[in-house]
């Protein structure tokens, strides 16, 4: 039998606030918004880790458990270092991993030991199998009344796509996205980043966050339903709205705008610019940056309705001008007349960049296996200091297990007859 101290009463547990508490960096996290949330992550790939690593970031004590002896698939993400994902490295940090096989009823308990203590769960498995495993959303509110439940997949909880499967493209095909994305007369395209996943992530992270704050007040918990899909349809205001009150259809235009022009990418002598005039006031200042300041006296092309019926002889007349000079040369000229642009720079060129540096959005840390690890950090400053200024790296699978369990009030004889029974591994 095991030896477990009692469970407290959810309303009874007071976190550790104490103004010391300091991550392995130094960083004092008591002052991190979240600090003393309980987070239970039974997420994988990428929409729920990116929630829980928000959560994590802002404080929250995030415990991932995984699969025994598979892990999070993203594990097996290259680049790998000694048999262990860089990737998983930086995108799951500052958690803790726990290995269980949720088939075992020794498992299940302490799953459920879990549950009563947290704040909040998070799962991306697809829809049902969270309550073939035995932990439908009564159970789990049985289990704590308080508990925020959270839930993300590809076409949500409810509708006719429900059990349909689904990554990033997939999502992003339905929603149509796709449809918007690439130059016109060419294939459809996805967008290059995983929007939908990353959206997905920041949507649950906001829904659970909110939901704490209601908890204050009513005491209870709720169950928050999230799909890529339906965060990939807020993605679609205008083409929505044209669509919603005229019918309107748009079909894909590259990097430019159905309706501003210009505005998108253009080739310069050794690279593209983007030029971004959006909005009239804007013409004139191009006008003059690329030497042509008498096309600002045409009344046709001073409005935006004029430069889009012309929208080919203005596009060709910038292709034209710009391809004598390099990009940094059309940025000194575009920076002087204030004219919103930007060099359309590699991942590596952004990572790279004096501004990225500026802000401290990339962070460093040691892995075991890794070595010195680098990802990029949370966005988020709060009173003029980032919150990943220091992190800890993405776990090993099963690293913590057997240290929550000791703090879950497991003696060592029960925890060495679970990993006999192959309920837990480390």
């Amino acid at each position: 039998m095991a030896t477990r101290s009692p469970t407290p009463d959810q309303h009874d547990v007071e976190p550790d606030r104490s103004p010391g508490s300091r991550d392995q960096g130094g960083q004092d996290i008591s002052r991190r918004p979240l600090h003393g949330i309980r987070v239970v992550d039974l997420t994988h790939v990428l929409a729920g880790p990116s929630c829980t690593t928000i959560l994590a970031d802002l404080g929250a004590e995030v415990l991932k458990v995984e699969r025994l002896g598979v892990g999070d698939m993203s594990r097996q993400v290259d680049p790998i270092r000694q048999g262990e994902s860089y990737y998983f490295a930086g995108l799951n940090r500052n958690k803790r991993s726990l290995a269980l096989d949720l088939k075992r009823k020794g498992a299940k308990l302490i799953l459920e030991e879990l549950v009563r203590r947290a704040d909040v769960l998070v799962e991306n498995f697809r829809p049902g199998m969270l309550e073939a495993l035995g932990f439908g959303y009564e159970h789990l509110r049985r289990l704590n009344p308080a508990l925020v439940i959270c839930s993300i997949s590809g076409f949500g909880q409810s509708g006719p796509l429900r059990e349909h499967k689904s990554f990033d493209l997939v999502a992003q095909a339905m929603a149509g996205v796709m449809s918007l994305t690439g130059e016109p007369g060419r294939p459809p395209m996805r967008a290059g980043v995983p929007i939908g996943d990353v959206l997905s992530g920041v949507y649950g992270a906001v829904a659970i966050a909110s939901a704490l704050i209601g908890r204050m007040t009513s005491g209870r918990g709720c169950v928050i339903d999230l799909s890529m899909f339906d965060a990939l349809l807020t993605t679609l205001p205008y083409f929505a709205g044209r669509y919603l009150a005229d019918g309107d259809l748009f079909p894909p235009v590259g990097s430019g705008d159905p309706k501003v022009v210009p505005y998108g990418a253009f080739p310069a002598a050794d690279g593209y610019i983007a030029i971004a005039v959006f909005g009239d006031a804007f013409w004139p200042l191009l006008c003059q940056a690329i030497g042509r300041p008498e096309l600002a006296e045409d009344a046709d092309l001073a409005k935006v309705g004029g430069r889009l019926e012309r929208r080919q002889e203005v596009e060709y007349l910038l292709i034209e001008r710009l391809k004598d000079k390099t990009v940094a040369q059309w940025c000194e000229r575009f920076a002087a007349v204030g004219l919103p642009h930007a060099p359309v720079l590699s991942v590596g060129a952004a990572l790279d960049h004096p501004h990225t540096q500026a802000r401290r959005l990339i962070v460093e840390f040691e892995h075991q296996k890794c070595g010195k690890v680098q990802a990029v950090g949370s966005p988020i400053n709060i009173d003029g200091e980032p919150i990943t200024t220091s992190v800890r790296p993405g776990p090993m699978l099963g690293e913590h297990t057997e240290e929550v369990l000791k703090e879950l009030g497991y003696d060592a004889a029960t925890i060495a007859g679970l990993r006999t029974e192959g309920a837990i591994g480390s």
